[in-house]
This record gives C-alpha cells, structure tokens and sequence, in this order.
C-alpha cells in the first residue's frame, strides 16, 4: 500500500492556492467549499456569531436589533460568491 492510497481523494488532482471570491467558475468554486476545514478558532467565532444572530432574531420588534440585523446580512451579502 502506498500513502496515496489511503486518501479518498486523488492528491495528484489540480489544486488552486488562491480562490478568489469574485471566481465564477463552478466547479472551483464547488471544490474550496467541499475541501474547506473549519479550524477550532473559527468554530467558535461561527457559534458566537450565530448565538448572538439568532437572539436578535428574537427581539425583532426592537428596531436597534433589526437594524442590525439588516447590516450584518448586507455585509454577508457583500462578501459573498456573487
């Protein structure tokens, strides 16, 4: 048995170093987010984030909170793959 073997993905496959986030093509885009690893850091700052995301959710009547709101999904939006 060879170290390639016990992969389950090709290592001889293409990799990109760099994705951009104004990159169009689908399939490169397909495989970042497939072979994408969510570090321990990030982890947290994702379950932080969401914590906080989702309890503004439940004070929706409050307008500070839904401005806030609005900001944080116009900012996910900027940032996105489109």
């Amino acid at each position: 048995m060879q170290i390639k073997d016990i992969f389950k993905k090709d290592v001889s496959r293409p990799i990109n170093g760099v994705v951009k986030a104004d990159q169009l093509d689908e399939s490169v885009v397909w495989q970042e987010l497939d072979e994408y690893v969510v570090t321990r850091e990030l982890d947290q700052y994702l379950r932080k984030f969401i914590s906080v995301y989702l309890s503004a959710v439940d004070m929706s009547n409050d307008p500070t909170t839904t401005g806030r709101m609005g900001f944080w999904l116009f900012r996910v939006r900027q940032i996105s793959f489109y």
